[in-house]
């Protein structure tokens, strides 16, 4: 049994890799030449194995109760984001005030995150039986959710500027990936590419005719299918000894594990600095500027925030552990 959770947890560290990277690439598309821009993509994807990732390592051990484990969370992820704020307002000269650092110093997904939290509480506390249940009734939640908000047909779930409905939809990726967290699931490696790439295909063709066609606006609902899908084929793809064995090889699994660590930061700070920088330099070494500008700025903050933590704690500082890479 230890060994299988051991290479869930390896199958976890490469689907948070692959969420960075796809993540971040959905917010490239002035780094590509205007003729392959549609290659900025992923983003929802990403997303979805990013809560994936969160309900999946929740449901791994005992929560305890309330109060201290919601503060584990909140210490993880909020010297993050005070850092990230200090940065901003000392050294990037980016007004802020307490208020807006609290609510949406992270990203409001971080802020979902944290509403999230307390609910995948609940579920557990008293649902954790009912999980298949809880997730089939909040698949039916979000298809009346989704009609009430789109009684004039605009909504585009997947676009940027709908994060409010994001906020509901992405729940149902945390839920699965508690269930699979909870219960397993097991796909031979062979079926779980040829259901990936049936999934892939499917997706993007349910997202490109409801943008298409109006009268076909409604098929984005159904695109939530293939994605739980492609989120599921992902991991058991990624869980397989076929894919482990990259995490065997000393470069590549210090690689996966070093980005796969630095989720949380490079989603914080890759909007900023896809903002206000810019790379007069062809592609694709842009790519190449801009990917290492985030990774660094990322783990800078990591730092920053470990050494924020730790400067209000009553220990010595660990300098070795702040600047831990891996």
């Amino acid at each position: 049994m230890n060994s299988f959770v051991m290479a869930r947890n390896v199958g976890v560290d490469i689907l948070k890799f692959i969420a960075v990277l796809l993540i971040t690439n959905s917010h490239l598309s002035q780094f590509y030449p205007d003729n392959i821009s549609f290659l900025a993509t992923g983003g929802a994807i990403g997303d979805a194995l990013f809560f994936f990732c969160s309900g999946f390592t929740l449901f791994l051990k005992p929560m305890g109760r309330f109060d201290n484990w919601y503060k584990k969370r909140v210490s993880r992820i909020y010297p993050t984001v005070f850092s990230w704020a200090i940065i901003l307002s000392f050294i990037l000269e980016v007004d802020n005030d307490m208020s807006s650092v609290i609510m949406s110093g992270g990203g409001l997904f971080v802020s979902c995150i944290m509403v999230y939290y307390i609910i995948i509480y609940l579920v557990n506390r008293f649902a954790s039986k009912y999980l298949y249940q809880f997730f089939i009734f909040y698949l039916i939640f979000l298809a009346v959710v989704y009609f009430l908000w789109n009684k004039d047909g605009t909504l585009k779930i997947y676009s940027f500027m709908e994060y409010s409905y994001a906020c509901v939809f992405y729940f149902l990726f945390m839920i699965l990936g508690a269930i699979i967290g909870k219960n397993g699931f097991v796909v031979e490696f062979r079926k779980s590419i040829i259901g990936f790439i049936i999934s892939i295909v499917l997706f993007y063709a349910l997202i490109f005719l409801s943008d298409k066609v109006d009268e076909l606006n409604h098929l984005q609902l159904l695109s939530s299918l293939p994605l739980l899908a492609i989120v599921l084929f992902l991991y058991t793809m990624c869980g397989s000894t076929k894919i482990k064995s990259l995490i065997d090889k000393k470069y590549i699994g210090w690689i996966i594990k070093f980005i796969g660590g630095l989720c949380l930061e490079i989603y914080i700070v890759q909007l900023y600095l896809l903002r206000n920088w810019s790379y007069n330099v062809p592609f694709p070494a842009n790519m190449i500027a801009i990917l290492t500008m985030i990774v660094l700025m990322a783990y800078l903050l990591r730092c920053t925030a470990r050494l924020f933590s730790q400067t209000f704690n009553k220990q010595d500082y660990n300098w070795k552990a702040i600047f831990k890479m891996v």
